[in-house]
């Protein structure tokens, strides 16, 4: 990304709980695999117990250079080329150099691979396992490069605008799964910040369940939940002198990704063989009119809340089911101020956490907590107002797991407080 300049210092710690069965409805002998997973004949399962079997990857062309003494023979356009628990990619075209196979790829699905199986597990992340961080959803940084120490702290810039997130995790009953956080946003013009968002506060993560069921090369259901996201969040902004305009840092503009590796089971640890992780993102939303230098625009409240919220596919269909409890609004003040005649608005929001379930690095379902307040003067007659807002969204995307249906996105819940002025309508 052009001018855009980032500084990272992290700390996780993060504990994963997990649970898996795997089989086939017609009886799987224990030795056909280690997870009883029945692979499709035509997809290439690569051994990379021992060394791995990709030598290098360009992100941006998709092109994966694998060694060819990893292949029993060359692999031909239309394969599903699976590398345990790392990659999973379609070949597009091969071409032979040195002792490797320089291979151009696609997204594949996971019904290429798997037969038959039931996958499952239960994850509790905390915020140790976390691998690395990823920007603009391409650019992934391992944490072994970066600087640990103290809390979880970066600073992200874009255009006029700058990013300040810092996450400090916190014991929570026995777990990590808690953390401290303080975002903020500052909007420049010539250089100087005329516009500053806030939001800070606390927040646990949910434990995240999902199902996955394949029989016969076909999806028969697909079940992801979360439960027991807690929040109290403190939103606060305040614009002076500033221009119109939205703003939108998207996800996964920033998202923090957690693989789920190894499968706890009778027998021991064994490796989860199709490519999963966890994204824990955060996405900052703000929209403004300002028509002039002399307007300006506050405002500050405290929400907190409880969140459910999933989707399940079986047969043909998707249904969802979400909630907010425990909701709360509190300390809410709200000002502005122009000259006669002119409007002003101002509004920002956050969604944290947003938690993302990816396989083979494309997003199949997410949920997150969303906050938004705002600000504004209204003429004819005169009338302030101001809001805070708590919402729980979430969407899908099954076509990893082999499903046309349209991607959708679903609000599970919102609730909100508006407080007017004496003369407004």
């Amino acid at each position: 990304m052009k001018n855009t300049r980032l500084t990272l210092i992290l700390l996780f710690t993060f504990s994963l709980v997990s649970t898996f069965s795997c089989k086939k409805n017609s009886d799987l002998g224990p030795t056909d695999n280690a997870l009883n997973i029945e692979f499709q004949s035509g997809a290439v399962v690569l051994d990379n117990s021992v060394s791995n079997p990709v030598v290098s990857i360009d992100s941006v062309s998709q092109v994966y250079v694998m060694k060819t003494s990893a292949f029993k023979s060359k692999p031909s356009k239309g394969q599903t080329i699976l590398v345990p628990g790392k990659y999973m990619r379609k070949v597009v075209s091969v071409e032979s150099t040195g002792g490797n196979y320089k291979i151009k790829t696609e997204d594949a699905i996971l019904t290429d691979v798997i037969k038959n199986g039931e996958i499952s597990w239960e994850v509790s992340p905390d915020w140790d396992q976390v691998s690395s961080i990823v920007i603009d959803g391409n650019k992934e940084i391992p944490f072994a490069n970066l600087r640990r120490g103290g809390p979880i702290e970066f600073t992200y810039s874009e255009g006029n605008v700058d990013h300040l997130i810092s996450i400090e995790p916190m014991l929570d009953n026995g777990k990590i799964n808690a953390c401290k956080f303080t975002f903020k946003m500052a909007k420049k013009v010539g250089g100087s910040a005329t516009a500053a968002f806030t939001v800070e506060g606390t927040v646990k993560l949910p434990t995240q369940n999902t199902q996955i069921n394949i029989e016969e090369g076909k999806l028969t259901k697909f079940k992801s939940d979360n439960k027991g996201i807690t929040a109290n969040v403190k939103l606060s902004l305040s614009a002076a002198g500033s221009k119109s305009g939205s703003h939108s840092l998207k996800l996964p503009g920033v998202a923090l990704k957690i693989p789920i590796s190894f499968i706890p089971t009778p027998a021991g640890l064994v490796p989860l063989p199709i490519p999963v992780s966890i994204d824990i993102g955060i996405q900052f939303v703000t929209q403004m009119t300002m028509p002039d230098v002399n307007s300006s625009a506050q405002a500050s409240s405290s929400v907190s809340l409880s969140a459910d919220g999933g989707f399940e596919y079986k047969g043909s269909s998707v249904s969802t089911s979400g909630s907010i409890g425990n909701d709360k609004f509190t300390d809410g003040k709200f000002d502005s101020a122009a000259f006669i005649g002119t409007p002003v608005d101002v509004q920002f929001g956050v969604a944290f956490p947003r938690i993302g379930l990816n396989i083979a690095g494309q997003e199949v379902a997410y949920i997150h907590t969303g906050f938004t307040s705002g600000s504004s003067l209204q003429w004819g007659p005169v009338c302030k107002k101001g809001y805070v807002k708590m919402v729980v969204e979430g969407g899908y995307e099954l076509k990893v797991l082999g499903q046309t249906l349209a991607a959708e996105k679903k609000t599970f819940a919102e609730k909100s407080k508006e407080v007017k002025g004496d003369q407004c309508p």
